[in-house]
């Protein structure tokens, strides 16, 4: 959800923290600039062409298929966070709910052929429950990827998943923390134990240095709501100069009953916003159904599935190009799922 104090609160912050953040972006990134560090993982010139593609995508330009695809390898997480749609009850009993490998590359195949650049392996789940996740990052590696990363609630770290992921070739990692204190962790990650996390955390970075890598770069994140928002500065204080990156994203509200999350909604949001998510990326559910956008929202939209049509012609389909148009004119409060993720529930 965007509101004029969310507004107000970023210009602030991007003249003490340096953020850059559009008005139709939800996550803002201190020290963003760092991604081009991975130049010297893949290489100057194919780096640049990759930017250079992504920025043209992210200005609403025409692609012929998705520079970035999201992955949901698994359907499943080891918390169960109140303003994360794991924590609903769902009637899925006896539904296997992984992402094959098989599958896994035969998407790759074609996508790298046709514009695909960025895979990220996560989307309402956590990725590393599944103990073959380098598995896939090795295979994207190998394929000719640009730029591999997925989001984590970091418990599930160890010294043999991390060296794996080193070495696997992931470019970055991104961690969901919300929260600067251990009281606040335990509402905003109930389960969990910030205790635990931030020495995993710690690990992380200490085993990047002992091998020499320069990935995976780090980044932790804050979802800033109205529960949290008073621990945002010590979360920027504690973290500015230990980890790579900062992500400081607005929270984005999917049922009424988490409604105690938002920030103070605004009236009359500027009918200027134009999402930019289905413009260079779509959503593969573990189940293979296809979403336009990687917010929770997002969830009520589907445009298909990868065992029944392409991912190309998904892409080039008439329901996203629909959205798409829709957002190019400023008309998002017509599509009632758009409206809820801008405006909130």
């Amino acid at each position: 959800m965007l509101n004029q104090n969310y507004t107000i609160e970023y210009l602030i912050m991007s003249n003490i923290y340096g953020i850059d953040l559009s008005s139709s972006e939800f996550t803002g990134i201190i020290n963003r600039e760092k991604l081009n560090l991975l130049s010297k993982d893949v290489g100057e010139d194919r780096w640049n062409a990759y930017r250079e593609r992504w920025e043209s995508a992210n200005n609403y330009g025409k692609t012929e298929y998705p520079i970035q695809i999201d992955f949901e390898l698994n359907g499943t997480c080891n918390l169960k966070c109140k303003m994360c749609p794991m924590s609903e009850p769902i009637d899925d009993k006896g539904k296997v709910k992984i992402f094959d490998f098989e599958t896994f590359k035969i998407l790759i195949d074609e996508g790298i052929n046709k514009g695909l650049e960025c895979i990220n392996l996560s989307y309402v789940n956590e990725p590393l429950i599944r103990k073959d996740l380098s598995k896939f990052i090795k295979y994207a590696k190998n394929k000719g990827i640009v730029d591999i990363y997925f989001s984590t609630n970091g418990l599930l770290l160890n010294d043999k998943n991390i060296r794996e992921l080193i070495d696997s070739g992931l470019s970055r990692i991104q961690i969901s923390i919300d929260a600067y204190t251990e009281k606040m962790f335990k509402i905003m990650r109930y389960g969990a134990n910030l205790n635990k996390l931030l020495p995993k955390i710690d690990n992380l970075l200490k085993i990047r240095k002992e091998m020499n890598s320069l990935t995976p770069l780090v980044r932790v994140n804050f979802v800033r709501t109205k529960v949290n928002d008073h621990e945002l500065e010590d979360f920027v204080s504690f973290w500015k100069d230990k980890v790579d990156m900062i992500g400081i994203q607005e929270f984005v509200n999917f049922r009424e009953s988490t409604t105690e999350f938002n920030n103070t909604p605004l009236e009359e949001h500027e009918s200027t916003f134009k999402c930019r998510v289905p413009f260079k990326e779509m959503v593969v559910r573990y189940d293979g159904t296809v979403l336009p956008c990687c917010n929770f929202p997002g969830m009520k939209m589907p445009i298909g599935n990868v065992f029944e049509t392409s991912v190309e012609d998904l892409w080039n389909g008439k329901q996203i190009n629909d959205l798409r148009q829709l957002h190019l004119e400023g008309r998002y409060r017509e599509n009632e799922i758009c409206k809820q993720c801008v405006e909130g529930a």
